[in-house]
């Protein structure tokens, strides 16, 4: 005969630490059922304000077919309900169902095609147009796009002489009444002007060879991974006070560049949030192939760390836990900045891994023992959920709507 035992949730919580909480309270989106509790909701905003999280940004880990996809969808659109918005950078274009079910359609990015977003703008960001921290978003983007096409650090010479020809653009674009633009930019480095020179305090050739080789870097971006989308003035008439506002980048899903163009399109976004009050929560799907390089890592580091001063939830998705730490050395810079965005990250949804990712990742999330020996074995649908200090087994619900413009993974079911 097979024993029965009875335990209150404080035993239960004795004796499964990570798994038997109290929950996280009622306000916020249903996020399903919690498998050793009751319904479970989340709510960033809310957790923040009751000090249970000191960040707001979110990070999702699973594997091909786990759920992790469903979740992010169908937790953006509950939000929406909440009054809050949702924008999505999606490099494979599956958010044109949910798209439709919220009454917008997405703006598709290709080479050649109808949109252009310019990724140096200053107009969307609103009354802070003219700030200093809209000219540093405009620096730490070059500095992606240069730094991830020249494949190396830039000198400090190199930093000075992208600065200087940013401000040559700039003047020469107010003066026609627009905005600089990355040509403009690249113009600029092969062509410094007397006054540039002086400015980095170089003669005109030493400053025409600081910044050679990133002009010409810069140009050949402009009519090659970016042409027709982010090289020239922003397309007039977009709305970007939808309750989703997502952007199509399938196009160059299979391009080398989708790192940089996932870089150009959230820069623009990002600016536009300095404009706009209210929360917002920005989807970086298949955000492992901002992480894979350097330059563009670092960008991502101070995109989150933005996040809380603009009122946004930045929520990131990744396949392995190991894209975390895929520059190799422990101590490399990039493990280093793995670790920051895990530190700015105070949610963390780990849907089913294999063994040897999670042995891989194992220190880096710092998962204890048991979470090691649960991570292998979750079935699809089900994530542990790590908020701040608490841990929770949960198991995403779908309402039959949900599944019809969420779920990617129907079809092969």
């Amino acid at each position: 005969m097979e024993a029965c035992f009875q335990a209150t949730t404080g035993n239960l919580a004795a004796l499964y630490p990570f798994m038997a909480e109290a929950g996280l309270g009622g306000r916020g989106v249903l996020i399903g059922q919690a498998l050793y509790g009751g319904p479970f909701c989340y709510d960033p905003w809310e957790l923040y304000r009751r000090r249970v999280i000191t960040s707001p940004n979110l990070l999702v880990v699973g594997q091909l077919g786990s759920g992790k996809s469903a979740l992010v969808k169908s937790y953006g659109a509950r939000q929406l309900v909440f009054g809050r918005r949702l924008v999505y950078l999606d490099p494979k274009g599956e958010t044109w169902p949910l798209a439709g079910a919220c009454g917008t359609e997405p703006i598709r990015l290709e080479p050649g095609g109808r949109v252009r977003l310019n990724p140096l703008d200053r107009r969307i960001a609103g009354p802070y147009r003219r700030s200093e921290r809209v000219r540093r978003d405009q620096l730490e983007v070059l500095g992606a796009l240069v730094g991830s096409a020249l494949r190396r650090e830039l000198e400090p010479v190199e930093r000075a002489a992208l600065e200087a020809a940013l401000t040559a653009a700039t003047e020469a674009a107010e003066a026609e009444g627009r905005e600089p633009t990355l040509n403009q930019v690249a113009r600029a480095l092969l062509h410094p002007s007397p006054r540039a020179a002086k400015v980095l305090v170089l003669g005109l050739a030493e400053a025409r060879e600081a910044g050679r080789a990133m002009g010409y870097e810069l140009e050949r971006l402009c009519s090659g991974d970016l042409a027709g989308m982010f090289d020239g003035e922003s397309t007039v008439g977009l709305d970007l006070e939808a309750p989703l506002v997502s952007l199509d980048l399938s196009a160059v899903w299979s391009s080398d560049g989708l790192r940089l163009v996932m870089v150009c399109a959230g820069a623009w976004l990002q600016r536009s949030f300095w404009a706009g009050g209210g929360r917002r929560i920005l989807v970086l799907d298949e955000a492992w192939r901002v992480l894979s390089d350097l330059a563009t890592a670092r960008w991502l580091a101070t995109t989150v760390k933005l996040a809380r001063a603009l009122g946004v939830q930045v929520v990131a998705v990744l396949h392995r836990l190991s894209d975390l730490a895929a520059a190799g050395a422990a101590d490399s810079e990039q493990v280093q900045l793995a670790r920051g965005l895990l530190a700015d990250t105070d949610t963390q949804v780990v849907y089913r891994q294999s063994r040897s990712e999670v042995e891989r990742a194992g220190e880096l999330l710092q998962l204890g023992e048991a979470e090691r020996e649960l991570i292998p074995e979750l079935p699809v649908g089900c994530a542990l959920w790590r908020v701040g200090r608490s841990r929770f087994v949960v198991r995403h619900q779908l309402s039959e709507l949900e599944a019809r413009v969420v779920d990617t993974d129907q079809r092969m079911r």
